[in-house]
C-alpha cells in the first residue's frame, strides 16, 4: 500500500510539474515588447554614459593643455628672471670697477697726467650703470613677483589635476 501511494504521489507530482514550470516560464518570458523597450532604455542609458565620458575627456584635455601653458609660463619667466640678475650681476661688477677708477683718474686729471675728457667719460658711464642698475632691479622686482603669481597658477592647475585623476580614479572601499 505504501508502495501505491508513494507511486501515486510520484505521478501527481511528475504530471503537475511540468506545468506549473511551464506557467511560471510563459509569465517570466518577457514579451517582444517588454524586450525592446529594454534595449532602448539600455541603449539610452550608453548614449548618457558616452556623453558623460566624451564630457570628461574634454575637461581633461583642456586641463592638461592649461597645465603644459602655464609650466611653459614658467619656465619663461624662470630663465628671463634668470637673465636679468645674471645682467644685474655683470651691472654691478662694472659699477665696482668704475667706482675704483673714479678715484685714481681724477687724482691723474689734478696731477696733468689724465685729460679730464677722460674722467668725464668714467663719470657719464658710471651714471649709465646706475640708472641701468635701477631698471634691473625693478625688473627683478617685478619679474620676481610675476613669477611668484606664475607658480601659484600652475600649483592650482596642478591640484585641479589631482582632483580630476582622484574624480575618474574607480571608488575604492
Amino acid at each position: 500500500m505504501k508502495l501505491s501511494l508513494v507511486c501515486l504521489l510520484f505521478l501527481v507530482l511528475f504530471f503537475l510539474t511540468p506545468e506549473n514550470v511551464l506557467a511560471q516560464t510563459n509569465t517570466s518570458r518577457p514579451t517582444s515588447e517588454q524586450s525592446l523597450q529594454e534595449l532602448v532604455r539600455e541603449v539610452r542609458q550608453l548614449r548618457a554614459t558616452i556623453q558623460r565620458m566624451n564630457t570628461t575627456m574634454y575637461k581633461g584635455q583642456v586641463l592638461l593643455e592649461r597645465l603644459k601653458f602655464q609650466q611653459e609660463q614658467v619656465g619663461r619667466m624662470s630663465r628671463e628672471l634668470a637673465d636679468t640678475r645674471e645682467n644685474l650681476s655683470e651691472v654691478r661688477a662694472g659699477l665696482t670697477r668704475l667706482k675704483e677708477m673714479l678715484p685714481k683718474t681724477e687724482a691723474g686729471v689734478d696731477m696733468g697726467a689724465k685729460h679730464p675728457a677722460e674722467l668725464a667719460g668714467i663719470k657719464a658711464e658710471l651714471e649709465h650703470l646706475k640708472e641701468r642698475e635701477q631698471r634691473l632691479t625693478t625688473r627683478e622686482s617685478q619679474l620676481s613677483s610675476d613669477l611668484e603669481m606664475e607658480r601659484a597658477r600652475l600649483n592650482e592647475l596642478n591640484d585641479r589635476m589631482n582632483a580630476f585623476e582622484l574624480e575618474l580614479a574607480p571608488n575604492k572601499q
